[in-house]
């Protein structure tokens, strides 16, 4: 088996594959720069606590843009696993074709999930990123990148609306029907909810004109998409697990 981890800025989600098959999922709490024995512990806790036999795990994958914490979670998987971690770089091991004006500065998790949706998909493809910032991708039909729109991530925009307004509201993500919100919590549920799906819509429309290769494939991840998809009027499919398949797809062509 083989284990992918991809070092955010607050957790470390990974990815355990038997075959090619994405058996298990697990996402682990962790602060950055800390030291390889500390990383060690955790990582060895979360497996006992996850019932991953690490005996079982023949090799690994790294994916962390922090220099200071990519090296000691290194150490520490090479100790746990007994195995030399892959490190995820933007190289020639994606196999993709960055068309961009600096093709070293696309993140590795936006090149990860488009290696997965190269696998996964017909082209020409957007492929979508919510998190802490939206991501939208170009890739046209020989599966080249051509270039990204970053927008304000779905949560980052309810935290200023909260602290530059002082608007009282829940903070979570609800269903609004309508677009004309009624009471103040229904318009920023519109605002927020609506407006990104409709934005994401607009973009998907915009990149299949600039891309001028017909229409596109359309695939979106990260946790938000699941609650923000559903209301764009364009068929958009879901997959979670897009990045962790990507890293993985990463790993298979490092050691071919």
């Amino acid at each position: 088996m083989v284990i992918c981890f991809d070092a955010g800025n607050s957790d470390l989600v990974a990815g355990l594959f038997s075959g090619d098959k994405l058996v298990k999922t697990c996402r682990i709490d962790y602060e950055k720069e800390q030291t390889k024995e500390q990383y060690y512990a955790l990582l060895k806790e979360s497996m006992a606590a996850e019932n991953i036999d690490i005996s079982h795990i023949s090799g690994c994958l790294l994916c962390c843009v922090a220099l200071d914490t990519a090296e000691a979670l290194k150490a520490a998987m090479e100790q746990l696993f007994g195995c030399v971690p892959v490190i995820f770089k933007n190289d020639e091991t994606c196999r993709l074709d960055i068309l961009t004006e600096d093709p070293y500065e696309v993140g590795a998790d936006i090149i990860a999930s488009c290696m997965a949706a190269k696998d996964m998909l017909p082209m020409p493809c957007v492929v979508i990123d919510m998190g802490t910032a939206s991501t939208v991708t170009a890739m046209d039909r020989d599966a080249n990148v051509l270039g990204v729109s970053i927008i304000t991530g779905v949560f980052t925009s309810m935290w200023a609306l909260r602290e530059r307004t002082g608007l009282p509201f829940e903070e979570n993500i609800k269903a609004q029907p309508k677009a004309i919100g009624t009471n103040t919590q229904k318009s920023i549920d519109s605002g927020i909810i609506l407006g990104s799906a409709y934005a994401i819509d607009g973009l998907v429309q915009a990149f299949e004109e600039e891309i001028g290769q017909g229409e596109c494939s359309v695939i979106a991840t990260g946790g938000v998409s699941q609650f923000i998809i559903p209301h764009c009027r364009r068929k958009i499919a879901v997959d979670n697990n897009l990045l962790l398949k990507g890293l993985y797809c990463y790993y298979k062509n490092s050691i071919m």
